[in-house]
């Protein structure tokens, strides 16, 4: 059996497990990450690329503890692609600079007056003339955020280069965690053996199972949701929020990337339980009450379900923000957003010591 000796060895290749790696790194810690999958294709891939500056959750008018801790991100990843943040991403895409919140009706005016009292959002109102195409059809208002989308992939390609060939193509089981003693020793597959001195559970799903190998359980809840994926011929790329009553969070997100349209928000959400069928139908009726002006007809559709794995909360509802647990030797990691990465970070550096 070959054998590998790391400081700090790594499972799961999404964004959690590759930005904990990429900070190790640039501190001269010796690093291994094991990944049976492609990297980020499965809870970072449903991020649609979406940095947050917070807005989305403080639409009811005040800042929210999830509007509070997102809120310092954006400026922290724009550091870092313009080369000068904890992690070098100049080489990853923008794929839009800013994104859109659109609000049908009556509904543009409220929202404008709750913007109005929210400075610290950064949100502008753009005039109709201004309106890209997607929108320019449509009875609405049309506002600009700071948010903005990067390309997911490349961005998991960027962190995954700088481990070479520590970044491992196997997959870890609970069955794998040796323990010695309160610690773990090692990760035993079939043919390598991973020593370290600690070690950081970022599998998303497979956080559970792995912290109770190791001896410190850490409860996990799970949020499914049904993105839709809209295919085919459209006159722009799409990037917004779209409200169209009054409820307080967004009942479309919609995001173009890798040339069909990516849709969540409450729709996905709303879509767990039903069937593909069910939920194209509903992404249909939705659209055209949101974006009138275009097509939907033309467009085809499927579906992808997803189990957003995160810490458990009393009422079950989303961590207000990243989350980091030490046990022994053992650091279990989520991060619950993608824009919360850097405060991922910052957390696991201190948990870790470094």
């Amino acid at each position: 059996m070959n054998r590998i000796d790391v400081e700090v060895a790594i499972v799961g290749g999404g964004i959690a497990g590759l930005w904990i790696a990429n900070l190790l790194l640039r501190r001269g810690i010796e690093v291994a990450l094991c990944e049976g999958r492609a990297g980020g294709l499965s809870q970072t891939s449903a991020a649609q690329g979406i940095i947050h500056s917070g807005v989305k959750y403080a639409l009811e008018g005040a800042a929210t503890p999830a509007s509070q801790a997102i809120a310092p991100m954006a400026a922290r990843w724009r550091r870092c692609l313009a080369g000068r943040g904890e992690i070098d991403l100049r080489s990853v895409p923008v794929l839009s600079p800013h994104y859109h919140l659109w609000a049908r009706g009556g509904l543009g005016a409220k929202l404008a007056a709750t913007l109005a009292k929210q400075p610290w959002a950064g949100a502008e109102q753009v005039a109709a003339v201004d309106y890209p195409a997607p929108f320019e059809r449509g009875d609405g208002t049309l506002f600009r955020l700071q948010d903005f989308v990067l390309d997911v992939p490349a961005l998991c390609q960027r962190l995954a280069t700088p481990l070479g060939e520590r970044l491992l193509k196997v997959r870890v089981e609970p069955r794998h965690v040796a323990v010695a003693g309160a610690k773990v020793s090692a990760l035993r597959l079939d043919a390598l053996e991973v020593r370290a001195r600690r070690f950081v559970f970022a599998a998303g799903a497979g956080n559970e199972a792995l912290a109770a190998a190791a001896g410190h359980p850490t409860p996990m809840q799970r949020r499914p949701l049904q993105q839709v994926f809209a295919h085919g011929p459209s006159p722009a790329p799409i990037f917004a929020h779209c409200l169209t009553d009054d409820a307080p969070q967004p009942a479309l997100t919609i995001a173009t990337v890798g040339g069909c349209d990516a849709i969540g928000g409450a729709l996905a959400e709303a879509g767990a339980a039903r069937s593909e069928g069910e939920q194209v139908a509903a992404a249909e009726q939705a659209l055209q009450a949101a974006l009138p002006g275009l097509d939907w007809r033309r467009r085809r559709f499927d579906t992808l379900r997803i189990d957003r794995a995160e810490p458990a909360q009393a009422d079950g509802r989303r961590p207000q923000q990243a989350f980091a647990a030490i046990g022994g030797n053992c650091l279990t990691v989520w991060p619950v957003k993608l824009t919360l990465a850097p405060q991922l970070g910052d957390m696991a550096l201190k948990a870790l010591g470094t």
